[in-house]
């Protein structure tokens, strides 16, 4: 029986081998010296071109990879790498993809950090120079580097560092290469007001969930093209919002620098009208954090520094009037300073109201409809005197409270706590 086994895979073996060898007769060959050399005429004109006569052949699965140096008469110090490589996509082992590549900019960057590391980077105090940290390395690349802040002060020492690198980097061949990442992680509570998901600035907001550091950060990206005082202002911005509606302190955050931000930004405010141009006004606004928009944020005076942010809402069933919303970590901080006695945390608390009511307010007293898009079919409630009641209209699922509720339980207007210059509002 043995024998006819053995005939009858023959066949089979044969097909496949000759399957494997028409495959294997399509896929691309590594570029030629010759090819490589004129890839790099071509991207480095002007230059005396070495380029090594061995090379390095790694094959894998998916990607196959050969490498030779090379070095360049404006470039003395340096020695790069070029490759001719092949990839496979969408599926392994089709290897249908090749191209050349360099380590050009990676190598010039190393280099110049290093320099910069010996150099001007000792002119900096000790507080600016602990954020200095390296771009990892990727293969042909750098990744971005990242730098570590703990306070707001730190994001213009981080811009201070960037500024001075990129000047001492002066490298005319150099294009996007060099990108950062500025993260600080929050202090003090962080409250889980977006249910599973992130609160203002959610754009730039999101929880670790490493095993090494958990918590709430902030990151920003700076890139080639961006404006670097304007996204500095604006992380700026992130860290002092995120502790205005945290109703908390840290990062540098404490009353005299948040009640200073406030002015400032309402100093900015009141330029928007008398700007001559839609160019200027588009990049003030980039700067503020208070605009009239259909949901924006205003500062109330509640009559103890810092002023509040609370977001501003306009209703839709009565055009020119609008809807002022706290989140619940500043409901109660409001109740606080309205003299009410509470229990609880920023996130879950009761509290007896001016109307003999109690009140009790929880950031999980909040159901998301499961399927729906957007957050219209949601329920958001809160109880009173043990009984749910529902909230309507809210502003999103971290601000359910608005300020008739406030109004009902304090027995104070919010409406006219508003900070003259921002808007006007229908009370």
């Amino acid at each position: 029986m043995e024998p006819k086994i053995v005939l009858h895979r023959l066949p089979l073996y044969v097909l496949v081998s000759l399957a494997i060898f028409m495959l294997d007769s399509c896929f691309s060959s590594f570029n030629s010296s010759e090819e490589v050399m004129a890839y790099l005429e071509k991207n480095y004109p002007g230059q005396r071109i070495v380029l090594s006569d061995e090379y390095e052949t790694t094959r894998g699965l998916s990607n196959d990879i050969r490498i030779w140096t090379f070095t360049l008469s404006d470039y003395p110090k340096d020695t790069f790498h070029v490759a001719s490589y092949i990839n496979s996509y969408p599926f392994p082992m089709m290897k249908n993809q090749h191209g050349i590549i360099d380590d050009f900019e990676k190598v010039v960057i190393l280099r110049r950090t290093k320099e910069f590391e010996h150099g001007p980077l000792k002119n900096f105090d000790a507080l600016t120079r602990r954020l200095w940290t390296h771009f990892p390395v990727s293969d042909f690349s750098l990744k971005p580097a990242r730098l570590e802040l703990r306070t707001v002060d730190d994001i213009w020492r981080a811009k201070d560092l960037i500024d001075a690198f990129e000047q001492f980097l002066g490298e005319k061949r150099l294009t996007d290469e060099v990108q950062y990442y500025l993260r600080m992680y929050m202090q003090g509570p962080c409250y889980d007001l977006g249910h599973g998901g992130s609160v203002p600035p959610s754009d730039n907001q999101a929880i670790d969930k490493s095993d090494k550091k958990k918590g709430c950060y902030i990151e920003r990206q700076i890139y080639f093209a961006v404006n670097r005082h304007e996204l500095c202002q604006q992380f700026y911005n992130d860290v002092m919002t995120f502790h205005q509606l945290m109703a908390s302190y840290g990062n540098g955050v404490n009353k005299e620098t948040s009640q200073t931000w406030a002015e400032n930004q309402l100093k900015l405010v009141k330029l928007l009208p008398d700007l001559p141009s839609e160019k200027k006004r588009d990049s003030l606004l980039k700067l503020l954090v208070v605009q009239d928009d259909y949901v924006s944020s205003v500062f109330i005076d509640t009559g103890m520094k810092p002023y509040m942010l609370v977001t501003l809402s306009k209703k839709e069933e009565s055009p020119g009037s609008y809807n002022l919303f706290f989140t619940y970590p500043q409901l109660h901080a409001f109740c606080l300073r309205s003299g009410l006695q509470m229990q609880g945390s920023g996130d879950h608390f009761k509290v007896k109201g001016v109307d003999g009511m109690h009140y009790e307010f929880s950031a999980q007293f909040y159901k998301e409809k499961k399927g729906a898009i957007g957050f219209d079919e949601d329920v958001c409630y809160y109880l009173r005197n043990g009984s749910k009641v529902l909230v309507k209209n809210f502003s999103s699922p971290y601000e359910c409270i608005s300020d008739a509720l406030v109004h009902r339980i304090t027995g104070r207007n919010v409406k006219r706590m508003v900070v003259n210059g921002q808007i006007s509002l229908n009370r």
